[in-house]
């Protein structure tokens, strides 16, 4: 017995002339079982493909389990190489550094100084004196060949410094010391006149007192505390400090007189060389002599000589010129 397959499949394989010789509706009935077949042949073939392409269940669940963990190390490893960074709110910090920046700004041009303090210096030449005003509206008269400097502007002290000889009319202010620094001695005052000779090239310092009173100290040691007309004297190489009175006269602040009183012979000399444009030569074994007297600077320098000259001779000296400047005492 020939099935409908069978059939089918020998009315395929002989040739078209016997198929055609078929009734119409077996033609019809064959045809489409053969479509049907070769349908099903394709899909299992497509099913078979896929089959053979598509790898198992275990091998996809591994692939993704391995997947998973390199994602994992991945991330680990970046976690751990990246520096870690905070993220700020720059806006407001602008804001803030726009209102303060101007504000330091000007509190520094309030505050800070522009510069170092301006400092006043007055000197004279040689025969020259001069009157000096400070800024607390004190005087002072400085004699030949001197030096005074302060601050422009005095802060709680008043302090001034001087090398050679200033006669100070001081402004009273109690609140605020005036002190004097020269090189050997510290004078302290809160307003009184007096005078001070401080000349480095001499081993001796003076301190007359006109009014008031007068503190006069080396560092931290108290030398005395002069009142009007006291004099003190203090001699640095032997530390020595004497202490005197001298009357003072009327017009000592503008006195150009040359006057000297128990004066040694290199503070005489000296006091000559800062009115009158020469020098002295003074030997080393020179005796010790102790002057007074009074000197008018309108007289030459050899006018003076000559009045010096009588006074060194009970001390068995004199004074030689050497040349239009230049003299000696021998």
């Amino acid at each position: 017995m020939v099935t409908s397959a069978g059939l089918c499949n020998s009315v395929m394989k002989p040739s078209n002339s016997r198929f055609h010789q078929l009734p119409s509706r077996l033609q019809r009935y064959l045809r489409s079982r053969l479509a049907s077949q070769q349908s099903e042949q394709q899909r299992g073939q497509w099913l078979d493909d896929l089959a053979a392409a598509t790898p198992d269940d275990d091998v996809l669940i591994n692939r993704e389990l391995e997947a998973a963990r390199r994602a994992r190390i991945l991330a680990g490893i970046y976690a751990r190489t990246q520096p870690s960074v905070r993220v700020f709110q720059l806006w407001p910090a602008l804001q803030l550094a726009a209102v303060l920046v101007p504000l330091l700004i000007v509190g520094a041009v309030l505050w800070l100084p522009l510069g170092p303090p301006r400092v006043l210096c007055y000197a004279t030449g040689v025969g020259e004196h001069r009157e000096v005003v400070l800024p607390d509206k004190s005087h002072v008269w400085l004699r030949p060949r001197s030096e005074l400097t302060c601050a422009a502007s005095f802060g709680a002290v008043r302090d001034v410094q001087l090398r050679g000889e200033a006669f100070f009319a001081v402004t009273k202010n109690p609140a605020q010391p005036f002190v004097v620094h020269t090189p050997k001695v510290t004078v302290r005052v809160l307003g009184t006149s007096f005078l001070v000779k401080a000349y480095p090239q001499l081993s001796i310092t003076t301190v007359h007192v006109r009014t008031g009173r007068v503190q006069v100290a080396r560092q931290d040691t108290l030398l005395g505390l002069l009142r009007p007309h006291d004099q003190l004297v203090y001699t640095s190489h032997n530390q020595q400090v004497k202490l005197s009175s001298n009357e003072f006269d009327d017009t000592l602040p503008s006195s150009r007189m040359l006057t000297f009183e128990q004066a040694s012979l290199p503070e005489i000399l000296l006091l000559l060389e800062n009115y009158y444009p020469i020098r002295f030569t003074l030997r080393r074994d020179a005796p010790t002599v102790a002057l007074t007297g009074t000197l008018d600077p309108a007289l030459s320098a050899d006018q003076v000589t000559d009045v010096l000259n009588v006074l060194l001779q009970r001390h068995h000296l004199r004074i030689t010129k050497r040349s239009t400047a230049t003299y000696q005492v021998e």
